[in-house]
């Protein structure tokens, strides 16, 4: 368990003011804040397209779409980048020459251990989370 030392009180004793400060436990929580978007169990397209905001990814599910510039594809416990920029679409694998990508439900996607993360790891992200797709790291 780790603390934090945050200003609980500050007594004033004159025109002198001194902060007391208290030990506050706090957890260690798994998820720094993602955002987690869970997907139907279906094929999954990833499309590069342009916006008002600058090169965007677009994934589409059935009936859901999530629309970021950065976009974690994974099955709850590890997941792989995919970004857009100007000089395209940004896979595990390299860059892309494509407007779209599709991965059909159950397909396997060999990633490069190295282009593997921790699921939810990075604060702000959106993650995909699909059971519709195998990952596999390879060497």
């Amino acid at each position: 368990m780790r603390s934090v030392v945050v200003p609980s009180m500050i007594v004033t004793l004159g025109m002198l003011a001194i902060p007391m400060l208290a030990q506050v436990p706090t957890k260690n929580i798994g998820c720094p804040s993602s955002i987690q978007v869970e997907l139907p169990l279906d094929d999954i397209e990833i499309a590069l397209v342009e916006s008002n905001e600058g090169m965007v990814l677009i994934a589409r599910c059935q009936d859901v779409s999530v629309k970021s510039q950065r976009l974690y594809l994974g099955d709850g416990r590890t997941a792989v980048l995919f970004e857009a920029s100007n000089d395209g679409l940004f896979t595990p694998n390299g860059n892309r020459n494509a407007a779209a990508i599709e991965f059909k439900k159950g397909q396997t996607i060999s990633v490069p251990k190295e282009k593997s993360e921790r699921w939810g790891a990075n604060r702000g992200e959106v993650y995909l989370q699909t059971a519709a797709l195998k990952f596999i790291a390879s060497e």
